[in-house]
Parts: C-alpha cells; structure tokens; sequence
C-alpha cells in the first residue's frame, strides 16, 4: 500500500506536509498528539526487506502522453503503467523529479532516494525522454495525434513577483530559482546578510539552504505573524535553531541598489492583520505614521512568496472540468498545474483521480469497485494485544510521541547531509501501538448482553454509557416523542473510544467482539 497509493514512499516519508496527522484522532483536544504516520511510512520504505514489483495488467494497446516528470506526473504514470497502458513522459529538465529533484534540498531528500523511486516507475515500463520542452520542441498537437490522451502535469513553476521597484537588481533571486541553482550545483556559496521573503516551505528551504552556503546572517520576513506561518512548529524551530531570524507584519516596499544595479538593502512596510475573509485568513493592511517603515541591509534578497503554473505552451485557452478533463480533446490536467501550488501528497492523490479519468475514457468502462470489508478483530485476546493496563493509565497513553532522530546543529553544515535520521525499527513499532485503531469498531450482540455493566466500569475514556428509555425517545427540548417500551439503550462513543479493548476482556457473555472495517478500491482488469 505504501507503494502503490504513495508511489513515492521515501519521499513522502522525509517532505510530506502530512494532512493525515491533523485528523488524527490521537491529536483531537485532551487526547495528546497525533500519531507519527508520516516517519512511520519512511520506515516502512526504509526497513522493507527486498524491492517490491508491483503486477500489471495485460497490454491495452493503449497509450499516454504525460508533461512533467514531477511527483504528479510520475504518480499518473505508475497507475496507467500498472493498468496495462503504454506511457510517455516528456520532461524539461535535464532529470526526471521535477520540484523533488530541483525544488527541495539535498538536506531533506538525498538525490540517490528521487533516483531510486524515479527507477521502481521506469522499471514498470514507463518511457521519460528528458530534455524536451513542450511548444518548443514539441507541441500538444503532435502529442494528442501520436497518443490516445495526454495529461498536463508540468507543475506550478513560474514564480510571483513582488511587483516592488529593483526587482530585477543583481542579487534579487526567487526562492525556486534560487533552489533550482543550489540543486544544479551552479550555486555553492552566499555571502553577507540573506533576506527571505515568504512564509512558507519553500521559504525555509532556502532559508536554511542560504546558512549552509554560508551566509553570515538569514532572516525570514513575513507579512503576517507566525500563527499564520504555512510551515508546522517543528519546521519553525528547525529552521530557528540554525540561527535564522525571523521577523512578522512586513510587506517588501522597495530594493535598495549601488551605483552597480546591485542589491544593498531593503525596505519594508509595517502590517497590522485585519478580520478574517471568507477564506478564514487575515488580511494585511499597513500602518501608518512615521514608524511605518524599517530597512534592512541585505546583498541577497530572495522572494518566495507563491508560484503559477505557464499555461501558454497548451496554445488554447483550458476549462478544466471535475474529472480533470479539459475543453481541448484527449487532453488531461492534473496536479498543482491544475490546483495551483499544494504539496506532494495533495499533487499524487489529484494525479490517482486523473488516472481514473484516463483509463475510463481509453476503456469506455470504469475498471474500479469500491469494497467495505468486514473483519473480526484480532483473533487473540483482545486486551494482550492493545488493553495493557498499567497503575498509571493505558500502554498508548504512556508512550509519547517521539520525536525525528535528528543530528545536532554543529554537524549540519553540509548541504548533501540528510539532517533528519529517521525512527530505528524499535522506535517504529512503539510509535505504530499508539494508533487509536479507528477502523477498528465495537459491535454488541444485544441477543446475548445481560446488562451487567462491566464494559462500562471499565472503560477508561467513558465511552460506553448506559441509557434509560424515557431518556431517549425525547427531542431536543426534553419532551417525550415516542412511546416507552422497557429498553434499555447502550450508546458507545465513537469519537472518544480508543480500542482499548477493556470492554472485550471484561465482557462474560461474551456479546461484545471488535470489527475491523477496511474500504479498498479494487482494479476490475
């Protein structure tokens, strides 16, 4: 599963912004922090025992033509690979990769990982011809008269101005230019103070790419304040403890520049927030008065403030419909080409859509089925494997969540070391028992309950409670809307139980029994 739905689990397992982790149950309020998913799926990529070959389908006759070899891009082709159908990927860069190759630093993704996984979609059959520029060597019409569909992948690689006066000095570089020449090798070396504008990942990348290059001083200036920074805690601390400076509520007014067109300096403006929009957000609106400006020495001033994807290469004007279809034949859009700038994972679970997209207008079927499944769970006593019980509280309760092995600062000068090590194969498995198990769900056999009220003595979250009728069938405002028949009513609290499995073990029937339910999409070749 970490292969085929991730494609790309070293990856996702060192870069993923991991939106899993904020629904995590484990992490809702009173219940400590969420589960370590994301380091948990490196260790699986990291620890597996040997490679795994994926099996496909036999030979459609059909073929895809894919723009970009990034990780939307590379995600599309593994799944169209793997339902028998012959695919191209045209790619501008030198390599394959994408922003995972030229966007991130070495210090986070080690370029021998992007090969390898970049190699396990090769090894499919997938065919990328590098070096090839669409509209200039070739163009979306020569694509879509060769091949059965062709899909637009190419990324969010233009980057947004600052619209301030001197951008365009010596010295002002945008932060994925910036990267791009760091990752290249045409640039090893910074000097002086270092100024980052933006406030997200792609800024604390070059952030702390512009330290290990040498640079005597980093800061990072941002127009809100850090509880609306697009980077997590742990990144804000990271990049702090490398001695980067931050500073909030400052909007770039004007480049500073010499007699020689080269950046000395900056000035910014002063911010206050306003409400939030529709969009939840705060605004920024200046201040005004005397003070309502600062300046800041600067011989690097790096943007990295958004980017958009170049749409003129398609010749056309594209509306895209909800299938990722578009208004020009056979053609296809997917990832932040077709979102606007995300992240990994968001750009991989489009492309997944997309290939379905595909596949059912090359096939003239949908090959895929969505299952429930429906498992009892474990076949061991339930309370030896999840239910340890201890004077002081729960086992899951009493592991921490620990955090990424990391190494110290002072051994963090080279660009090409990895600075994150990863959990050790112990550590994996402790961090794995403290999942709540939520697709794990009681079920009570109301045939066999005796109402003892055991399993509700023991819960430890009380999420097993006991209901008289006449507290039941009333509404909202305490008046009765159905007749009493004697029940007795058992709720269990779905959202607060933690799979314990106290209930299960204290149970004499025994009527209460744990089901495991698992939702899998099935490929119908």
């Amino acid at each position: 599963m970490n292969l085929t739905d991730n494609v790309l689990p070293h990856t996702l397992g060192r870069v993923c912004a991991h939106p899993c982790e904020d629904k995590c149950r484990h992490g809702h309020e009173g219940m400590g922090e969420p589960v370590s998913i994301c380091w948990i799926k490196r260790s699986g990529a990291d620890y597996k025992q040997s490679e795994i070959n994926l099996q496909k389908a036999d030979s459609t006759g059909k073929s895809v033509a894919i723009i970009g070899a990034g990780p939307a891009g590379l995600a599309t082709a593994q799944d169209l690979s793997l339902w028998g159908h012959a695919v191209t990927i045209f790619e501008e860069m030198k390599k394959p990769g994408g922003m995972l190759r030229y966007g991130i630093p070495r210090f986070r993704l080690p370029e021998k990982l992007i090969g390898q996984e970049i190699d396990q979609i090769v090894n499919l059959g997938v065919t990328i011809k590098t070096g090839i520029r669409i509209g200039q060597d070739i163009t979306v019409k020569n694509l879509t008269d060769q091949f059965d569909a062709v899909i637009v992948a190419a990324g969010c690689m233009v980057a947004q101005s600052l619209n301030t006066p001197n951008e365009e000095a010596e010295g002002v570089i945008n932060g994925l230019d910036f990267m791009m020449e760091v990752n290249k090798g045409a640039l090893d070396k910074v000097h002086g103070s270092v100024i980052i504008i933006g406030g997200g990942f792609t800024a604390m990348d070059c952030a702390r790419t512009a330290w290990r290059l040498g640079a005597d001083k980093v800061s990072v200036v941002y127009r809100r304040t850090r509880n609306e920074l697009k980077v997590d805690d742990r990144e804000i601390m990271e990049t702090s403890i490398e001695g980067v400076e931050f500073h909030y509520l400052l909007s770039p007014k004007t480049i500073k520049i010499n007699g020689d067109n080269r950046v000395e300096g900056i000035i910014f403006q002063r911010n206050t927030l306003t409400d939030p929009g529709p969009d939840g957000r705060r605004g920024v609106e200046p201040v005004e008065g005397k003070d309502s400006e600062v300046f800041f020495d600067a011989d690097w001033i790096i943007p990295a403030v958004s980017q958009s994807a170049d749409k003129t290469f398609i010749g056309a004007e594209l509306t895209i419909n909800d299938d990722s279809s578009t208004s020009v034949d056979k053609v296809f859009v997917t990832g932040d080409f077709a979102s606007g700038p995300s992240n990994i994972i968001s750009a991989i679970g489009a492309a997944h859509k997309t290939a379905r997209a595909v596949d059912k207008l090359l096939m003239g079927l949908n090959r895929f089925e969505t299952k429930v499944e429906k498992k009892e769970w474990p076949q061991i006593p339930f309370g030896s494997y999840k239910g340890w019980k201890t004077i002081e509280g729960n086992i899951f309760d009493l592991i921490p969540k620990l955090d990424n092995p990391s190494l110290p600062v002072s051994a963090r000068g080279d660009q090409n070391v990895e600075v994150d090590k990863g959990y050790d194969k112990d550590q994996t498995y402790w961090q794995g028992q403290r999942c709540f198990l939520c697709n794990h769900n009681i079920q009570i056999d109301e045939k066999l309950c005796i109402l003892c009220y055991n399993c509700v003595d023991v819960c430890p979250y009380n999420c097993i409670i006991m209901l008289r009728e006449d507290n039941v069938r009333v509404n909202e405002n305490g008046e009765q809307v159905a007749e009493n028949r004697g029940y007795t009513y058992m709720v269990i609290d779905e959202k607060n139980c933690v799979r314990c499995g106290l209930c299960i073990d204290a149970c004499p029937p025994p009527c209460i029994t744990m089901e495991k339910m698992e939702v899998t999409t099935v490929f119908k070749e």
